[in-house]
């Protein structure tokens, strides 16, 4: 492991240890602005690359050091390779039972709700590959020609009520996979998390996004994982 990588992990272990206290005037965010938000404290998106020795955009609005969420004619596309580095480097407790046993009161207060969030969602769009990839192509086409309505991800606040259909004809209607209960999650947070995957489905990196997300729940959260996919 070379001197940078050392000190890269160093830093992410601290980061588990002492998430509670860093970032304190992130406190007024929400579900993950507020980790990303505690997380910008300790390393910027600029630093985060140098470490990486990768861009983490490949195209897109975001400039080094600032990520931009509200363009309307484009969208950060991934480096297929961050994904991959993120699932490398964030888990340090995966061969660490020491750490892990210190770092899991900070995932139940603070990494879970929003670790599962991310995972419901996916969940569901994932249930109906058909329609996960038909509106992630229909996302990709409005940006492309400049025609995406800045209020476009409105059309999913009810995404998760078992009732949610894109088409008023039983028949035509896309069908998914249901729990009940995850409609209380905000509406607001679902149609961010709905826009989420659409893009990273659009630029080809949900598989790697999905695969870290679920090697974090399988190590903080194996029975909600268990629960979730085998419904035991």
């Amino acid at each position: 492991m070379t001197e940078r990588e050392q000190r890269f992990k160093s830093l992410v272990e601290t980061t588990w240890i002492q998430f509670s206290k860093i970032g304190l005037f992130c406190e007024k965010e929400v579900s993950y602005h507020k980790l990303f938000c505690k997380i910008q404290t300790v390393i910027s998106l600029h630093k985060l690359s140098e470490y990486f020795g990768i861009k983490i955009f490949i195209s897109g609005p975001h400039s080094k050091y600032y990520l931009e969420r509200n363009d309307q004619f484009d969208f950060g596309h991934y480096n297929p390779e961050f994904p991959k580095k993120l699932k490398e480097y964030l888990l340090p407790a995966k061969h660490n039972p020491k750490l892990l046993q210190i770092t899991k009161p900070i995932y139940e207060e603070w990494i879970k709700q929003t670790a599962r969030d991310f995972f419901i969602i996916y969940q569901k769009l994932d249930s109906n590959p058909n329609f996960f990839r038909k509106e992630a192509d229909r996302y990709l086409m409005l940006v492309e020609e400049g025609r995406l309505d800045p209020f476009y991800f409105d059309r999913f606040i009810l995404f998760l009520y078992p009732a949610f259909t894109d088409n008023e004809d039983p028949e035509e209607a896309s069908k998914f996979k249901v729990f009940v209960g995850d409609e209380v999650m905000d509406a607001q947070i679902v149609k961010e998390l709905v826009g989420f995957w659409i893009r990273r489905k659009a630029d080809g990196t949900d598989l790697e996004f999905i695969s870290g997300l679920v090697e974090l729940l399988n190590l903080y959260d194996p029975e909600f994982f268990e629960f979730r996919t085998n419904g035991k």
